[in-house]
């Protein structure tokens, strides 16, 4: 969500839900606790910019300033103007997405203003069906467009070409809006309804996503086999380190990137991408030791002196301390292809420079980012309050 208001963003002061809103909320909560006991024996994954996506603690429900119960009991850590719509909360992802890259050239400053204010309210509960779950639309300006329009706030360069990018890769656009809900029909006709608001635009590129059934911890198993949501900022403090783009302020960028996993990397025995990934498939622990939630030790070394963790494995390479910045909220979701894998890996982050790094450090080695090129992308600017140029 590119705005939400005080006058629409619930808080601690706010008055109780109504019958049919603590109705769908409990229905909610009941699928939720069903998958996420039935998810519960599948628990991995790997770390990284490319699985993480999602809150670790719990399937979390509610509404944003709430501080909504987890299914575990664990308080929800973001609430209040942390809990942004689409980007922090709800803190599990809804199952299914849609993005929409689009060329805004010909939308005056004024108009283009007033959409990334006013779309985010689309997704309302009295304008989608029960079953559509925390829906959420968020919104989000191109950088070029963006510097002229907030040039203090958003002041961070674009991304540069990587080496696995798709030489016919797409690039760029104006507006870029990500349309999300339980099924898959409601963040579609979400989407389509934004559309609709915008009117000519063109399309530069769009991608649907989905989310497989969460587990307790909010991951979710991807089209590669792993499970997606290792680790991500959890709380205020975290936040603010990564996130938010400055200070007191509730701005962030947002990267997305539709990656093919190719099948030279899924065809290989599960043992072989282990090694590629630097955890186990089964329960997500890390090769180095511990748990499904434990920290790769890049350190630890077996017997024979050999790194328990391989040189070029995702999990170090990946790893945030290469790069001494804070973590990138990752909130990623799987898409279908003929062959191998695919990713529309979406993350939020206070600087553009820290994917840009991370990414560097991937194309230099790392035995998964050798099996992947990327055919689209870009990056937006994600304004807290969406005011006029000034």
């Amino acid at each position: 969500m590119s705005t939400t208001s005080d006058a629409t963003r619930p808080g601690p002061d706010a008055a109780p839900p109504s019958t049919a809103e603590a109705t769908r909320g409990l229905r909610l909560l009941d699928r939720r606790a069903l998958l996420a006991s039935a998810g519960a024996a599948v628990v991995g994954g790997t770390v990284g910019w490319l699985s993480r996506g999602g809150h670790d603690d719990a399937a979390v429900v509610g509404t944003p300033g709430d501080g909504p119960e987890a299914t575990t009991g664990t308080p929800n850590a973001i609430s209040g103007a942390d809990a942004r719509p689409g980007m922090t909360w709800p803190t599990i992802p809804p199952r299914h997405t849609q993005l929409v890259v689009l060329d805004a050239a010909g939308l005056p400053d004024a108009r283009l203003i007033e959409l990334v204010a006013a779309l985010p309210a689309l997704a309302s509960p009295e304008r989608v069906d029960a079953d559509a779950g925390e829906a959420t639309l968020l919104t989000g300006v191109g950088l070029a467009r963006a510097r002229s329009l907030w040039p203090a706030r958003a002041t961070e360069d674009d991304l540069p070409v990587f080496a696995n990018d798709a030489p016919t890769i797409e690039r760029g656009g104006d507006l870029a809006i990500m349309a999300s809900a339980e099924t898959a029909v409601a963040a579609r006709d979400l989407a389509a309804a934004a559309l609709r608001e915008i009117g000519d635009a063109p399309i530069r590129w769009q991608q649907s996503g989905y989310r497989d059934a969460p587990t307790p911890r909010g991951t979710a198993r991807t089209t590669t086999g792993f499970i997606d949501g290792i680790a991500n900022p959890r709380d205020a403090e975290e936040l603010a380190a990564g996130v938010w783009a400055a200070p007191g302020t509730h701005d962030a960028y947002l990267v997305v990137r539709r990656m093919r996993i190719r099948e030279s990397f899924t065809a290989q025995p599960i043992a072989a991408q282990e090694q590629a990934i630097g955890r186990r498939r089964a329960d997500g622990a890390p090769l180095s030791g511990g748990g499904p939630e434990s920290d790769v030790d890049l350190f630890a070394k077996a017997p024979d002196g050999h790194q328990l963790t391989p040189r070029n494995a995702h999990a170090r390479r990946a790893h945030p301390s290469n790069i001494g910045r804070g973590l990138m909220l990752r909130r990623s979701y799987s898409f279908d292809v003929d062959t191998g894998a695919g990713l529309l890996f979406t993350a939020f982050m206070g600087a553009p420079s820290t994917f840009a790094a991370t990414q560097r450090r991937l194309d230099e080695a790392d035995d998964l980012i050798a099996h992947t090129f990327t055919d689209a992308g870009g990056c937006f600017f994600v304004p807290e309050e969406a005011t006029a140029p000034r």
